[in-house]
């Protein structure tokens, strides 16, 4: 592609004027230059047109009798089959008019030539035009592993490429509009016909600033321009991989990589765009069936199944740990009970997680070899010197004696229980027989017991086929404990990767033992790359994330993570009683909605009555748009979400307001710090905070108090 400041746009220079800025006339040109290339015939035309020219000339071939006229019929011929061979064997696909690619590179060879590159989502070459896919081709490793005035080489069929990077570029392209430069001279905004630096801070609406897969999937599109908006607008995360990560991503063989990373940072992101490099570049070894992602809620697996076809991914199974252990169990163990306890002691649960309870596993599938998974497990939780011998070596100080002894007694009654189960009376009520429970905890132990005694996990008990997946991704893994881990990485293929991420500042499952990356790791006894912790967070802005780091205290992390976003405070209300403040947030979100329709706002409590109460009075005071969310049944739409805090885990919204934040509800606690820090990092734009109750001791003391006036 030539330099496009050579031949200045006529289209780009009727658009919106860019003040001077030379690398946003640059990349106006470039985009016009693109674009009308988009527009012509797109590769499947070409291949069209030349196959009808084939077959003419092949028709005069039957019809010509001068052999120097069918001579040169022939090359024309062959000519024609090389180029389809050439489009055939390439992965050249039709670019997307409204979003055709989001970074520019520049470079030089060594004679001196330059040429223009674009970074994409697909591969795309016509004329001088030259767009290429992120995951495939050779140049892109130059666009992430270099910057500008570094000098590159690279090999391309054997050989030596070399030369030198004269501009990388990130931008973002709008329906057809140029409305985002980024480079390493600064990061231009197009704010209305002008472009700005997008340095200094502007406080205005967030409407469609947090990302509704729906809305990408053909549901309603805002009408309110997005363009006016100051750098909300930021570039695909596939362009702002770091050299390391992308050798991460892009590597086949880089084993378990452990994504860590703040809220809002990209972990997620970053470890579906490693899914779809890896199917996109070896389809046949990471097709998208024998890929797992393993997510913490329903809410999460559904937001992601929605966004990976987007990345070029169809068919990848993303399902909620609990889901799918629980089938397995069923499927391999039919005779265990099906009913969940919900009276499990803490101590148990904590027990059941413990990492310590891997190493006490393979002890006793050694010692006792005879012994099938279900005699196993109960000669493990029934003893009550051998619970005692084996939290004293592999536990040691992780709990007392009478939480040892209320262990025994709770494990050796369930046994009892399920051991001796008897047939119902029929004049007996069914609502009134006491069922045998298995504690969610124990299905892990069950399938990890398999793994130890009869081998790899089946799809059925019999005659099912092993489970054996290219690629598994566990997101939010600090929500997750050694022993559910250790039985997901025993359903990867040998040499096949792993990818993990999470953030410990966000775990809400607090009797899981995930105390830190390097004791989870230790207990899975595996190679490990860790990528350096994702350093910036792009979901929120940077008086969010100062205030939601605040909430953690002494949980946060000793590198704070860097907002790329200004934006308006946290907002801290008070009110003299429910009542008032449910009126005043009345008013504000029918002004809200009337205002920006198109806008997703999450009103957030810790329990589920509080949330209950708060949906009936804006209810009853006509707030638009409104729906109490249960059971994660999130529609990821425009509008007002009345949901439990914990259930938000993994989203996002434009707007959040967090009620009842009062000493009752989060009172001095790490739960209570990590669960309101997850709730306030929800948000993308915007975060209020109301309390009609004493002030939650973990408020910083910074935050001054608004008494509103309902």
């Amino acid at each position: 592609m030539q330099n496009p400041t050579r031949t200045p746009s006529p289209s780009a220079a009727a658009g919106p004027t860019s003040s001077g800025i030379a690398p946003v006339k640059e990349e106006l040109a470039l985009l016009d230059l693109v674009m009308r290339a988009v527009r012509m015939a797109p590769p499947t035309r070409v291949r069209e047109d030349h196959r009808a020219t084939l077959i003419t000339l092949r028709e005069s071939l039957a019809e010509e009798r001068l052999p120097e006229d069918r001579a040169s019929i022939v090359e024309q011929m062959e000519t024609i089959r090389h180029l389809l061979r050439q489009l055939d064997n390439s992965r050249v696909q039709e670019a997307d008019p409204a979003n055709p690619y989001f970074g520019h590179l520049r470079i030089a060879d060594e004679d001196g030539d330059e040429r223009d590159i674009c970074i994409g989502r697909s591969t795309y070459i016509r004329g001088t035009v030259r767009i290429v896919d992120w995951r495939d081709a050779p140049i892109s490793r130059v666009f992430y592993q270099h910057r500008e005035g570094d000098e590159y080489l690279m090999h391309i069929d054997g050989n030596e490429v070399e030369g030198e990077v004269l501009v990388r570029r990130t931008v973002t392209i709008d329906d057809s509009v140029l409305i985002r430069v980024g480079s390493e001279q600064g990061t231009w905004i197009l704010d209305g016909t002008a472009w700005v630096d997008a340095a200094p801070p502007r406080l205005e609406g967030g409407e469609g600033v947090a990302h509704l897969p729906d809305m990408e999937l053909g549901g309603a599109a805002p009408t309110m321009s997005r363009r006016a908006r100051y750098d909300k607008h930021l570039p695909e995360i596939a362009s702002l991989l770091d050299p390391a990560q992308f050798d991460l991503i892009a590597s086949p063989d880089a084993g378990l990589v452990a994504i860590q990373g703040s809220a809002g940072s990209g972990k997620t992101t970053v470890a579906l765009h490693r899914v779809a490099y890896l199917a996109f570049h070896d389809p046949a070894r990471f097709a998208p069936a024998k890929t797992l992602v393993v997510v913490y809620s329903k809410a999460l697996a559904r937001y992601i199944s929605r966004v990976l076809p987007s990345l070029g991914v169809d068919g990848v199974a993303v399902e909620p740990f609990e889901g799918w252990a629980a089938d397995l169990v069923h499927k391999l163990f039919p005779r265990m009970p099906t009913t969940i306890s919900e009276q499990t002691p803490a101590a148990v649960s904590r027990f059941k997680q413990h990492g310590g309870l891997l190493a006490v596993m393979e002890e006793a599938a050694t010692a006792f070899p005879e012994l099938g998974p279900v005699q196993l497990f109960d000669e493990i939780l029934t003893s009550r010197t051998g619970l005692a011998d084996a939290v004293a070596r592999h536990m040691p100080g992780a709990f007392s004696d009478g939480e040892v002894e209320s262990i025994f007694r709770w494990c050796a009654s369930a046994h009892a229980a399920r051991t001796t189960r008897r047939e119902p009376d029929p004049d007996e009520d069914p609502e009134e027989v006491e069922l045998p429970t298995l504690d969610a905890e124990d299905v892990p132990l069950l399938l990890r017991l398999h793994q130890l005694t009869v081998g790899p996990l089946t799809t059925a008990r019999r005659g099912g086929r092993a489970i054996q997946h290219a690629h598994l991704v566990i997101d939010e893994a600090q929500d997750m404990s050694p022993i559910e881990i250790t039985v997901l990485l025993g359903t990867v293929l040998p040499r096949h990767p792993v990818t993990l991420a999470g953030d410990v500042a966000q775990q809400l499952d607090h009797a899981n033992d995930f105390q830190s990356w390097e004791y989870v790791l230790s207990h899975l006894r595996t190679d490990a790359v860790s990528i350096r912790p994702l350093e910036v967070s792009y979901r929120s802005t940077e008086p969010i994330m100062r205030a939601a780091l605040a909430v953690l205290g002494h949980l946060a992390p000793a590198v704070p993570p860097r907002s790329v976003r200004a934006g308006e405070p946290v907002r801290y209300f008070e009110f003299g009683g429910a009542g008032q403040c449910s009126t005043f947030l009345a008013d504000m979100l029918q002004d809200l909605m009337q205002r920006e329709p198109h806008a997703s706002l999450a009103i957030m409590t810790r329990h589920p009555a509080q949330a209950d109460q708060i949906y009936a009075a804006l209810d009853r005071a006509g707030v638009p748009m409104l729906r109490r969310v249960r059971d994660q049944d999130f529609e990821f739409l425009p509008g007002i979400e009345v949901v439990e805090m914990h259930e938000t885990k993994g989203l996002e919204f434009d707007y959040v307001v967090l009620v009842d934040v009062d000493a009752e509800s989060f009172p001095e606690s790490d739960a209570s710090r990590r669960l309101l820090h997850v709730g306030m990092t929800r948000a993308a734009h915007l975060c209020w905070i109301m309390s009609a109750g004493r002030r939650s001791p973990i408020l910083p003391d910074w935050l001054e108090p608004v008494r509103a006036v309902g």
